[in-house]
């Protein structure tokens, strides 16, 4: 069992997630020039590196975390979550996926527990814990979201239909969060650009958004989360670089632009909003060097710190563990089979 402590450096890496990260402007044609940003694309991701730039560093230490005792290799992971007890939970894309479990179980050093999925999953996106315990997955190309046990018994089946095109890798559901009423809030995000609310049986109760970027439309909602109370529900609109809210009618409230893009929200315990954006980079592309991961104070309306990864899904956990989902487990030059936390200093 093994933890590498690492100092701060740039993450860098180049990602193979196809359409998950298809950005506002096209790449350049084979062989052809780079297509450069346009002036709005450029502003836009600049205004995300000045606001990254004017904020302090959180005073947290970047832990990297080596798996242990895994029967199989971890592959790209697109999401993580942390229960009550410290453990956490991956949902990874295994090349095999009928023959590998998408669900992996570590504790907080790494040493695996147990795993399960096998044969579920086309194109594994978000995972998270629910305030019972269970674990809730969600896959963007069938659409469909599964509620488990901790130990993998599946407890809740909900297909979520109405994809425009199941042929692309990416059109569907992206998120969950949950009320205190056992409802169920669902990012749409990929093809339809709505959230959903289900009841505790999985009953679709009612949905709400379109694509544009006036107040309450989207350009990709991405992730979702819900602060404590259930006053306030908080909207990643990926592609258009914001973080919108709403009450639970799907009325808006407000918005903060962050720039570039907003990939990933998550309300942690003591009501400070994270949000994981980055900024794009010529030819369309994103860089790695710009992944930001901005602390958030919705009282104030003030962003209070930063930290310096990639987060495609984010969550944190009750002792405060911030874990960024990072589509890959082998960004930064970091080995196989590892996860990245940050944890606060001791």
């Amino acid at each position: 069992m093994r933890v590498l402590r690492l100092s701060a450096f740039v993450m860098l890496a180049a990602l193979a997630a196809g359409a998950a990260f298809a950005q506002a402007a096209a790449p350049a044609a084979k062989g052809g020039p780079p297509r450069e940003m346009s002036p709005e694309v450029k502003a836009d991701s600049d205004a995300q590196r000045a606001l990254a730039k004017a904020t302090p560093a959180l005073p947290m230490e970047r832990v990297l975390i080596k798996i242990t005792g895994a029967p199989f290799p971890i592959a790209d992971i697109s999401a993580m979550t942390q229960d009550k007890q410290g453990n956490i939970y991956l949902f990874h894309r295994p090349e095999d996926k009928a023959n590998t479990d998408a669900v992996v179980v570590v504790d907080s050093h790494g040493k695996f527990l147990r795993s399960w999925g096998k044969g579920m999953f086309t194109m594994p996106h978000g995972i998270r814990v629910d305030p019972d315990g269970n674990v809730w997955t969600v896959d963007a190309n069938k659409s469909i979201v599964v509620k488990f046990t901790p130990e993998g018994k599946q407890l809740l089946h909900i297909d979520v239909g109405d994809v425009p095109d199941p042929s692309r890798a990416f059109c569907g559901a992206t998120d969950v969060t949950f009320a205190k009423n056992g409802h169920v809030f669902l990012a749409d995000g990929y093809c339809n650009a709505r959230y959903i609310e289900y009841d505790a049986a999985g009953k679709k109760v009612r949905q709400w958004g379109s694509k544009g970027k006036g107040n309450g439309e989207f350009m990709l909602p991405h992730d979702v989360s819900l602060n404590a109370d259930n006053s306030v529900l908080y909207v990643a609109d990926r592609e258009n670089g914001r973080l919108q809210w709403f009450d639970l009618e799907g009325k808006y409230l407000g918005q903060k632009h962050f720039g570039g893009q907003l990939f990933s929200t998550v309300v942690a315990p003591d009501g400070m909003v994270y949000v994981g954006t980055r900024a794009r980079g010529p030819n369309g592309t994103n860089v790695d060097a710009d992944s930001v991961i901005f602390k958030f104070d919705p009282k104030s309306g003030q962003v209070v710190g930063q930290l310096n990864a990639f987060a495609h899904q984010i969550s944190v956990g009750a002792d405060g563990t911030v874990l960024p989902g990072a589509v890959t487990v082998r960004v930064g030059g970091y080995p196989k089979d590892s996860i990245l936390v940050f944890r606060a200093k001791k």
